[in-house]
């Protein structure tokens, strides 16, 4: 599975997430490639599911991006990600 990680500036905040997605992802054996960038990347992504916090990820639904996007409410919450990404990678 194919996952970006995206944050306004694509620096701080995905990076974090990024580590927390790919340690809930090892954690759970998981095939997940996964990157991090700025929104400018969500219009040129392919792959299979967008994180971000919430409040981002409401923005894209809104501007009616088509690949499926999980919004995380606290990045160093490693349940709620795993909660959230679940249904995407199978469990």
């Amino acid at each position: 599975m194919k996952v970006l990680v995206t944050c306004r500036n694509g620096m701080g905040t995905s990076t974090m997430l990024t580590v927390q997605v790919r340690n809930v992802a090892s954690k759970n054996g998981w095939d997940v490639d996964c990157e991090h960038a700025s929104l400018d990347a969500v219009g040129s992504f392919h792959g299979d599911l967008i994180i971000s916090l919430s409040d981002v990820a409401q923005e894209l639904k809104d501007e009616g991006v088509k690949t499926p996007v999980i919004g995380i409410q606290s990045l160093m919450d490693a349940n709620e990600i795993e909660r959230k990404m679940a249904p995407f990678v199978g469990k």
